[in-house]
C-alpha cells in the first residue's frame, strides 16, 4: 500500500513529502487511515535535535483516524472504529503499566528514540527501498500507518476528529497536568509559563479543577488573548516587569502551583519562584537532556515541592474518552486553541512558525 507522508532525513533539515511503501498490520498492530494530526511542539524538537530520534522517520504523534484492518491478536478495536492515539503502546505488563502508570510504558522508548514497532521492526519504505521509522511508532504526518493497538483508544463516531486530535498529546499532557500530577483544590491559584498548545491545556485543566486565579504568562499577546478565553484571569508580559515578582505580589506571597509548558532553563526556573511556602512548581516542557538546574535550596525547607509531569500522568483509556466527553460538553475548548488548519505539504512552514513561537495549534488534515 502506498501513503503520502513528510519524512525528516536530517536534523534541522525541511520534511520531505514523498510516497512511501506502508507494510500491512502485524500481531497486535493496526492500520489507521488519519483525518487529522496536531503538530506538537515535539516535533519540533524532534527536526531541530532537542529530541533524538533514529533518522529518517515520519514525524507526528497526535493523531486521531479510523481503522482500516487490524492485525491477528487485536480483539479491542475492530475495522471502523474511530480512534485517538496515545503516546504509550500501555503495554499492560511492564512494571509501570502493572502499577497504573502507563505514561510511562517500557515499550514506549523503542518508538521515542528509534522510530521502532513494539517488535523492533519498522514497516514504512521510500522509493530507494530505504526502512523509515514513525515518532512514538506514531507518524501521523502520514496519510496512513500501522501503529501497535495498545496506543489507540475507541471514542464515540460523532466526536469531531478534525478537532479532537489534539487530544492525543496536547489536551492530554496539559490538562492531566492540572487534574493528575497534582492535586489543585477549588480557590487555589496557579501559573502557567508558556500558552501554546500544552500551556493553554493547562489552564483549562486548572479552571476545571476549580482555580480562581490563573496566571498566564507568554510574550505573544495572541496567545495571552487566548489563555484569557480558555480560563486564565490574568495574564502577564514576561519581557516587561521582573515576572515572578508581579506573580508574588499579585498573589500575596505566590501561587499554590506553577507551571513550565516550554522546556526552559530559565523558565523552569522561574517557575521554581512563583509559588508559595508549601507550594509546587509542575515542570511540563521538555528541555534538552543536558540541561542542568540552579534552585535555591531554601525553598524546600518551606516544604516547596518540584515536580515533573510526564505525557499528564495520564492513563489514556482512561483519560482519553473523558476528555473526549469534556469537549463535547463544552467543557473543554479545543477549537480555539487551532490557530490554522493546513495540509500536509504547509507542515514545514507550520514548524518554522512553531520555532518562532507563533500561534497555538496547527492541524493537518488529511482527505
Amino acid at each position: 500500500m502506498k501513503t503520502k507522508a513528510a519524512v525528516l532525513y536530517a536534523i534541522g533539515q525541511p520534511l520531505v513529502i514523498e510516497e512511501l511503501e506502508l507494510e500491512a498490520p502485524r500481531e497486535k498492530e493496526i492500520l489507521v487511515k488519519w483525518v487529522a494530526s496536531g503538530i506538537c511542539h515535539s516535533d519540533y524538537s524532534v527536526r531541530d535535535g532537542t529530541l533524538g530520534l533514529t533518522l529518517p522517520a515520519v514525524l507526528g504523534h497526535e493523531g486521531a483516524g479510523i481503522v482500516e484492518a487490524v492485525g491477528p491478536g487485536v480483539t479491542q478495536l475492530a475495522v471502523g472504529d474511530h480512534v485517538i492515539v496515545s503516546l504509550t503502546p500501555q503495554c499492560g505488563n511492564c512494571v509501570f503499566c502493572k502499577e497504573g502508570k502507563p505514561y510511562l510504558c517500557a515499550q514506549m522508548s523503542r518508538g521515542l528514540t528509534k522510530g521502532l514497532q513494539t517488535d523492533g521492526s519498522k514497516r514504512l519504505k521510500n522509493s530507494r527501498g530505504e526502512e523509515i521509522g514513525q515518532l512514538l511508532a506514531l507518524g501521523t504526518f502520514s496519510e496512513r500507518t500501522v501503529v501497535p493497538a495498545g496506543t489507540a483508544v475507541k471514542v464515540q463516531h460523532n466526536l469531531p476528529l478534525e478537532t479532537a486530535c489534539l487530544i492525543g498529546c496536547g489536551v492530554t499532557t496539559g490538562v492531566g497536568a492540572a487534574l493528575n500530577t497534582v492535586k489543585i483544590n477549588p480557590g487555589d491559584s496557579v501559573a502557567v509559563i508558556g500558552c501554546g498548545g500544552v500551556g493553554l491545556s493547562i489552564i483549562q485543566g486548572a479552571r476545571i479543577a476549580g482555580a480562581t486565579t490563573i496566571i498566564a504568562i507568554d510574550p505573544v499577546a495572541e496567545k495571552r488573548l487566548l489563555a484569557i478565553e480558555v480560563g486564565a484571569t490574568h495574564a502577564l508580559d514576561p519581557s516587561g516587569e521582573n515576572v515572578v515578582k508581579q506573580v508574588r505580589k499579585m498573589t500575596g506571597g505566590g501561587v499554590h502551583f506553577a507551571f513550565e509548558a516550554l522546556g526552559r532553563k530559565e523558565t523552569i526556573e522561574q517557575a521554581w519562584a512563583m509559588p508559595r511556602l508549601t507550594g509546587t512548581a509542575v515542570i511540563v516542557g521538555v528541555p534538552k537532556k543536558d540541561t542542568m538546574l540552579e534552585l535555591p535550596v531554601l525553598g524546600f525547607f518551606g516544604e516547596k515541592h518540584f515536580k515533573g509531569s510526564a505525557y499528564g500522568s495520564s492513563v489514556p483509556s482512561r483519560d482519553i474518552p473523558k476528555y473526549a466527553e469534556m469537549f463535547m460538553s463544552g467543557e473543554l475548548k479545543l477549537d480555539a486553541l487551532i490557530t490554522q488548519r493546513i495540509a500536509l505539504e504547509q507542515v514545514n512552514e507550520a514548524l518554522d512558525q512553531m520555532g518562532r513561537g507563533e500561534g497555538a495549534r496547527s492541524v493537518i488534515g488529511y482527505s
